[in-house]
């Protein structure tokens, strides 16, 4: 068995710590410990609780809760590493009471607060540390105000703007329109982002408006951001039907170049399909619904997905604007569905639709406006990505197409 050594002066220096350590107190006086706790035991006051920084323009605004202690008589607020503060005297009731707090002139970033609470006594509370943001021109100058895809009066009398998309994340949320109404009174009119088409009541005919967009950049905003005011003229338009001179086959009842066995599913005459849109087995396209002709946009029960699937005439048109408009029977939703116009002899891709039309839109919107600078030969019509299972799909049935030359006044 292996025994452990201990060196004989280790074992003498040990003794002689535990005799200093019994003689020792035996030694100090009395009082000696008093001299540690000198100024009595350290006091804290009652913090400030449930602590909230809300953000606005160059400025934020600390709110919390005094809740416990009553002998708090101010509130000191400590950022920019010190070098900045603010002193609020506190009165206190028998309720729990709000402190409320405006620091203005605040520089556009985020602050770190460092915030205490004293007694009258002098007596601090433990600190409590905070975060906020001060917004400023830096914020206001990223701010854009909404698009607006197309605006006009049409030949009935009524006016409509087609807002385009925003990102939400800049904190969008409204967007005022100033406009004249037909007795010559202002009108201003809130559009929510939620709203894609807005409708402007007894509009003055081939005037102007003005918009701007509103923004709260974070749910502790106090503040509302503004965009510098656009203004907008609002043409009134007049349409031409112009279908038959460079369409064919659009419906009501659109006819078939050929059909399956069971007498449903087709490919549509004057119309070029492609692949995916014929997934009926080669058949895709058109549908026959009580001996009644459609182009169809279908996937599910029993159809295959659909990827890119395409429908288009290809024409050349002179320089001009124009819409493209269809009257759609049944239709759901999911998927992407697109009505789309470009250049060349094909629709781009259902993800590429975005980028490489002249222009587009979503189906369910039913129109497609569109302008052209010159003479130029486009493929139009519509583009489609589905699925669906043996239980259920995606479809869209449309019963006819219109083209009309637009002129603007």
């Amino acid at each position: 068995m292996n025994r452990i050594k201990i060196p004989y002066l280790n074992v003498m220096f040990a003794l002689m710590v535990c005799a200093l350590i019994v003689v020792l107190p035996s030694c100090m006086k009395e009082d000696d410990y008093k001299k540690f706790t000198e100024g009595g035991e350290i006091s804290y006051t009652g913090k400030l609780d449930s602590i909230k920084v809300f953000s606005g323009r160059n400025r934020v605004v600390i709110q919390g809760l005094l809740i416990a202690d009553p002998k708090v008589t101010k509130c000191v607020i400590y950022w920019n590493n010190r070098a900045d503060s603010a002193v609020i005297p506190v009165t206190r009731t028998e309720n729990v009471d709000t402190l409320k707090v405006e620091l203005r002139n605040m520089l556009e970033g985020v602050h770190n607060f460092t915030i205490y609470t004293y007694d009258n006594l002098g007596n601090q509370s433990v600190p409590t540390y905070k975060s906020g943001r001060a917004y400023g021109d830096r914020y206001i100058s990223s701010l854009s105000n909404r698009p607006i895809n197309n605006a006009f009066t049409d030949e009935a009398g009524l006016t409509s703007i087609e807002w385009g998309v925003m990102d939400r994340l800049s904190g969008i949320f409204a967007t005022d329109v100033t406009y004249t109404d037909a007795s010559n009174e202002k009108k201003v009119l809130r559009v929510p982002v939620d709203s894609a088409l807005t409708r402007l009541d007894n509009f003055k005919e081939k005037t102007d408006i003005q918009f701007r967009t509103m923004f709260i950049p974070d749910t502790l905003s106090i503040d509302t951001f503004y965009t510098t005011s656009t203004t907008r003229y609002i043409p009134k338009f007049s349409q031409a039907d112009i279908t038959t001179t460079y369409l064919k086959n659009v419906g009501p009842n659109v006819n078939y170049s050929s059909i399956n066995s069971g007498n449903r599913w087709g490919i549509l005459s004057d119309w070029t399909s492609n692949t995916a849109i014929k997934n009926a087995s080669g058949f895709g396209g058109y549908e026959r619904r009580s001996n009644v002709g459609f182009i169809s946009l279908e996937a599910g029960w029993g159809l295959p997905n659909v990827t890119d699937g395409k429908i288009f005439q290809t024409i050349t048109l002179p320089a001009g604007s124009y819409r493209f408009a269809v009257v759609m029977n049944e239709f759901n939703s999911g998927g992407s569905r697109y009505l789309s116009v470009a250049a060349g002899n094909d629709l781009p891709n259902a993800a590429d639709v975005t980028g490489s039309s002249i222009a587009f839109s979503n189906l369910e919107s039913k129109v497609l406006n569109f302008t052209l600078t010159g003479p130029t030969t486009v493929s139009i019509g519509f583009v489609c990505s589905l699925t669906g299972t043996s239980g259920t799909g995606m479809y869209s049935k449309i019963a006819s197409v219109k083209l009309y030359s637009i002129q603007y006044l």
